[in-house]
């Protein structure tokens, strides 16, 4: 049977109600049969911080999905060597990877499983949709099949390496052995989609990202033909998985089964409703997704995942975001190296928000990143140097948060500022270099949310943090040139007239006013990224939950803060320790 080509350039294609929908996030869904690592809790944390992002402008919405992928050989092998049944297995790790979330503060809408009922069903739902649509059929396969990554490879990704003084076929993408095998199953109409899909990533450049990302696997497409793909398996084999509707001697494909959890997750199918081939996504509904992976499993996202919805007639995911891996001593981590980070033993020393600090100030999708716990010592020391010693010194007994504010409020700002400056400076040398650094650190304040909402909506996690940074450190620089506490120190020795007592008070509230609009709008801007700790600062400036979003980020936003930020009773946000041995 010829299938029609699908008119990509169609309008209607992927109709949609309205344009209210939610910004929808999603991690993998994890592999259960090991236990969570920091590569895991990296997705995670992209998703989740672009996700509290997005929630930072009140007028938005953001849905997050994540959670384990159940089914499969992989967890079958590891069940009958532990002696226990898939399912127990799958509870106990599943419920791993829900600790992992919960206390790296991973705010999930989520947590789906691939042996929910619901994904069953959507499962099963779509796999007799593609039979009815005349896209699956049964056939006779024989290929190079890699046990651990559950998929045939094409010959062209196929080398051999020597291991253990023997000589074995691995993927050249995961590096994982594999072994040639025939057997009967169903198969997916994939070739008839690839000038499809080429076509729209053509018109979509930006469909995967980063860019090299995109340039590979439209180059793969381009040069490469599609076979077909293997979606059952022999349930004389896999025991372990959902079966293929009305063929019991069949199981469902763990990919084919893992990858819709993301629809499973908007409700699909109810809600959608069907006009001629297509699906038209409902009014506040999440779909389509933005997909962050790992770049390992990229083929499966961008490959079979954007063709399987073409089939139905679904919309396709926004993006897809492609990380890297954190590498330690220059090696991915693994177990045979020994070189794995927990990252629960990491979060009980160092905290949980040092270490997601840590993660996204070094999260550089397009390239590997290196992890070391120096670098995170030092990434950690610099937050309680900078950020949290600032809080700190503005908030020492010698001034008041409160009345600098509050002396905004009365005085327009400060109109005039730079007059006081240079008439009353205690030291004239600085006078200039005062007047620069005020005038940019009110600047950069004011742009910091437009710059960081740049960087963040693209996944440019690195260059947000830069920004941030940017304000941290001016702020710090001119409280250490303007030196307030010398004026403090004037004004109680009592030896200067009246008018020169109330131009330094409106100094030290200045300089004190920069610094707190500066920990005001900072710990608004980094709360995706850090909640708990920007919290806490936000608590003791006493700004009210309600300011505490995208509206509040300029200087001047919030007249109504500081009520006892000065008390005594107040303790260090973040105390200093000592790297691990």
């Amino acid at each position: 049977m010829k299938l029609r080509s699908l008119n990509l350039r169609c309008p209607l294609l992927f109709k949609r109600w309205a344009s209210s929908n939610p910004f929808y996030t999603t991690t993998p869904i994890f592999y259960v049969n090991a236990a969570p690592h920091i590569g895991h809790l990296y997705s995670m944390l992209i998703a989740d911080t672009r996700t509290r992002w997005e929630k930072l402008n009140p007028t938005k919405s953001a849905y997050m999905l994540t959670g384990t992928d159940e089914h499969g050989l992989k967890i079958q092998n590891t069940a009958e060597k532990l002696g226990v049944e898939p399912k127990e297995l799958v509870d106990k790790v599943s419920n791993n990877f829900k600790s992992l979330a919960s206390q790296l503060n991973i705010e999930y809408d989520r947590f789906i499983r691939t042996t929910d009922l619901d994904h069953v069903e959507v499962a099963q739902y779509f796999w007799n949709l593609m039979m009815e649509k005349g896209y699956i059929y049964k056939g006779t396969h024989s290929g190079w099949y890699c046990i651990s990554d559950e998929t045939f490879y094409p010959e062209s990704s196929i080398e051999e390496v020597e291991k253990d003084g023997k000589v074995i076929k691995i993927s050249s993408e995961t590096r994982n052995e594999v072994v040639y095998e025939t057997e009967t199953n169903y198969f997916f109409k994939l070739s008839s989609f690839q000038a499809d899909l080429i076509e729209y990533l053509k018109q979509n450049p930006h469909f995967i990202q980063p860019q090299h990302r995109y340039k590979f696997i439209l180059n793969e497409l381009v040069t490469t033909p599609l076979p077909d793909l293997s979606v059952s398996r022999p349930s004389s084999r896999l025991i372990w998985g959902i079966d293929v509707p009305h063929d019991s001697s069949q199981k469902i494909y763990v990919w084919f089964d893992a990858l819709l959890n993301y629809l499973t997750a908007t409700g699909f199918p109810k809600g959608f409703e069907q006009e001629g081939n297509r699906f038209i996504t409902p009014e506040r509904n999440p779909w389509p997704a933005t997909h962050v992976i790992g770049k390992d499993i990229i083929r499966f996202h961008c490959i079979y995942w954007p063709i399987f919805l073409m089939a139905a007639g679904i919309e396709l995911p926004k993006q897809v975001i492609v990380h890297s891996h954190w590498l330690c001593e220059g090696f991915k981590m693994s177990k045979s190296l020994g070189n794995v980070v927990d990252p629960m033993e990491l979060s009980e020393y160092y905290g949980v928000d040092p270490v997601r600090f840590f993660l996204t100030e070094n999260s550089n999708i397009d390239d590997d990143c290196k992890f070391s716990e120096a670098l995170l010592q030092r990434s950690r020391d610099a937050l309680v140097g900078k950020y949290c010693n600032l809080i700190s010194r503005i908030g020492g007994k010698s001034f008041d948060i409160e009345a600098a504010v509050t002396q905004a409020k009365d005085g327009g700002v400060y109109e005039g500022i730079d007059e006081l400056i240079s008439r009353y400076s205690l030291k004239k040398e600085n006078v200039d270099l005062v007047i620069q650094l005020s005038r940019e650190l009110q600047e950069n304040l004011n742009d910091a949310y437009k710059e960081m909402d740049a960087k963040f909506t693209a996944f440019d996690y690195i260059r947000a943090i830069q920004v941030w940074w940017k304000i941290i450190n001016q702020a710090n620089q001119l409280f250490q040139v303007a030196e307030p506490w010398l004026y403090v120190s004037a004004i109680k020795e009592s030896k200067i007239n009246g008018e020169t007592a109330i131009a330094y008070e409106v100094l030290v509230n200045y300089f004190v006013y920069l610094c707190a609009e500066t920990m005001r709008i900072s710990s608004i801007l980094i709360q995706p990224v850090m909640p708990t700790l920007s919290a806490q600062i936000l608590n003791r400036l006493n700004v009210t939950p309600e300011r505490r979003n995208c509206n509040f980020t300029s200087v001047g936003a919030d007249l109504d803060y500081g009520e006892n930020a000065n008390s005594t009773s107040h303790k260090p946000p973040l105390q200093k320790v000592k790297t691990r041995v």
